[in-house]
């Protein structure tokens, strides 16, 4: 993995290299093994180095190739394929990195390159004839990529931090309230008014002349679609196993050892006991939250059954979890409302502590494979969001909702939303909107990002909707800038197995039906209990986030009265507000604190 950091256009060269020794130590962590620089005429950059492919003579970057120069930040599983390719049209290669078959493949098809990585990556590459910079990211938005435009320079970089603040511009108002709504701030906005994140599947070029810049506006190149092409649980299950031997012999190809994370869920396990085919001895690591917490339970007991010996178990202490309470405005950046940060940032130090600098992970396996309870509720309310149901169900139901709710303690909202807001309701993993009563005064609409996304899929069922749109939203903004976050913190490339094109066009290429057909993750319990002599499949899925009960002391009167100031939105009257996950909300309000906090 590696740290992106440049300026096109007219340069900047002064707030470069000042910005450049402020994010000194950032730079470091998201590539310790080498730091390389280039500088030319209207482009200015500086990469920084995880070494997992190749050497420190093999694979530098900045690379120049022909025209091009290109920056690189992640793993392509088909390198060696693309390689091949790329010889029979009569290019040669020095060396074993990804890099250069990155360079040499945007050379020869230009940006129809990046639909043919099957991997995870964020590309920065300047055109140096053209004087055009194209930046780009991958399909799901693995990595991130950050830019800041104006009429003469573009400042782009890996993270938020990497762009001189003075060029982000004033924050940005409306994402208070995407945050408050969310728990993050989806692209392409941020934090800040003149700086934007590029969007997974897509790239945004840029020229220069005249000596002024042009944005050319995103373009995408890939989008989820649901083809319904598999509708029998036994040949789903099949092609979903084909896939993952695939998948996991890719994301084992490494020029170092590499490390599995291991909870004993079905994800985790699946990967590590087909990482074993390959090693053996692959290390397995486990973190525990000791009381309340069953992962070390769960994951001895199917390592006894493996026979596997390299079983690493750490124990998490109050005091690694007030250690990285304290780190969360550095490690995210950003305001983040996911407790599972947490115990991921020490997950991550664990694996650097072990000596290992490459991570297999399940993430993506929830969001491909129905894993979560919100599709088992859809899945139960689907037949009820016919609009046919709309006078007896819904018009009722305005009615009667707050007061049974009032009566019984319990939220029977859902229970009469129409069917695109109940998918929205269900994709908010902040405050309601229905919570927010009279807290939030704003002609905003978050739900933007929602139904733009929901207008492209006209036509398909609720369950096939709401998959799209946990791969879309969810998934990327989410639970990838969490994984991302966490593990470059710690210098540590994660690779999130499932979410390997093989699998994803697999995944996809099967009907809903058949994914809930025995409820959540049917497919990957399927293929659990085939391959795994165990009854792991059969355990309930445990959440993977902060085990306390003294959530309620991070968001004091005093932080509320500060993010009042700040943002005008009363957040201890928005928890009270809510009927449940109270400890979500606490842990997002004290983030958002922090945040203002470290860039007031």
């Amino acid at each position: 993995m590696c740290g992106i950091l440049g300026n096109f256009g007219f340069i900047e060269r002064l707030d470069f290299n000042n910005h450049l020794k402020a994010v000194d130590e950032p730079l470091i962590r998201r590539g310790p093994d080498q730091i390389n620089h280039i500088d030319l005429e209207n482009f200015l950059a500086t990469h920084s180095r995880l070494i997992i492919q190749g050497s420190e003579d093999d694979g530098i970057q900045p690379i120049c190739f022909k025209n091009i120069v290109i920056l690189f930040n992640g793993n392509l599983y088909n390198k060696n394929a693309l390689k091949l390719d790329l010889e029979l049209l009569g290019y040669s290669f020095k060396g074993v990195s990804d890099t250069e078959v990155v360079a040499v493949a945007v050379y020869h098809w230009g940006n129809q390159a990046f639909k043919k990585f099957n991997g995870f990556f964020s590309i920065a590459c300047f055109h140096r004839d053209k004087k055009i910079l194209t930046l780009a990211r991958d399909r799901l938005g693995q990595k991130p990529l950050y830019y800041s435009p104006n009429n003469r320079s573009v400042f782009f970089g890996s993270t938020e931090e990497f762009v001189p603040k003075k060029f982000r511009g004033n924050t940005r108002k409306e994402s208070f309230i995407d945050f408050i709504t969310f728990g993050f701030i989806p692209a392409p906005n941020t934090m800040f008014e003149n700086m934007f994140s590029v969007m997974p599947g897509s790239f945004v070029e840029f020229s220069f002349s005249n000596n002024k810049v042009a944005t050319h506006g995103s373009t995408s190149f890939w989008k989820p679609v649901i083809t319904n092409e598999i509708t029998d649980l036994k040949l789903a299950t099949e092609a979903i196993s084909d896939a993952m031997t695939s998948s996991v012999k890719e994301g084992m190809d490494s020029s170092m050892d590499v490390a599995c994370l291991f909870s004993g869920g079905v994800d985790s396990s699946l990967i590590l006991s087909n990482a074993r085919k390959i090693n053996k001895e692959i290390a397995a690591i486990t973190a525990d939250f000791g009381e309340g917490d069953d992962a070390k339970l769960r994951s001895r007991s199917l390592a006894q059954s493996l026979g596997h010996q390299n079983h690493l178990i750490r124990e998490i202490s109050n005091q690694d979890v007030n250690d990285s309470l304290k780190m969360i405005s550095k490690i995210c950046e950003s305001p983040f409302d996911d407790t599972s940060i947490i115990p991921s940032n020490i997950v991550f130090e664990s694996v650097k502590k072990s000596g290992y600098s490459v991570a297999l992970t399940g993430d993506g396996a929830d969001e491909l494979f129905c894993g979560y309870s919100s599709f088992a509720n859809l899945s139960k309310l689907e037949k009820f969001l016919d609009p046919k149901f709309d006078r007896l169900i819904r018009l009722p139901g305005k009615i009667l909702a707050n007061p049974i709710s009032k009566y019984k303690s319990i939220d029977l909202t859902r229970l009469f939303l129409s069917e695109k807001d109940l998918l929205i309701d269900l994709s908010c993993n902040g405050f309601k909107k229905r919570e927010w009563n009279d807290v939030i005064d704003t002609d905003y609409d978050p739900f933007h990002y929602l139904n733009n996304i929901l207008n492209e899929l006209d036509g398909l069922r609720p369950l096939d909707k709401f998959r799209i749109l946990n791969l879309r939203f969810k998934l990327p903004y989410q639970m990838l800038f969490k994984v991302d976050r966490a593990s470059m913190y710690n210098s540590v490339e994660a690779r999130p197995l499932f979410l390997n094109n093989r699998i994803i066009d697999t995944a996809l290429s099967i009907s809903s039906s058949v994914m809930m057909q025995n409820g959540p993750k049917t497919i990957l319990k399927e293929i659990y209990q085939s391959q795994l002599n165990h009854s792991g499949w059969s355990l309930p899925k445990t959440g993977f986030g902060w085990r306390t009960n003294s959530y309620k002391d991070i968001f004091t009167d005093s932080d509320n009265n500060y993010l009042r100031a700040k943002t005008g939105i009363d957040g201890l009257s928005l928890l009270q507000n809510r009927k449940r996950h109270h400890k979500r909300g606490y842990y997002g309000l004290y983030s958002f604190v922090s945040w203002f906090q470290e860039n007031a």
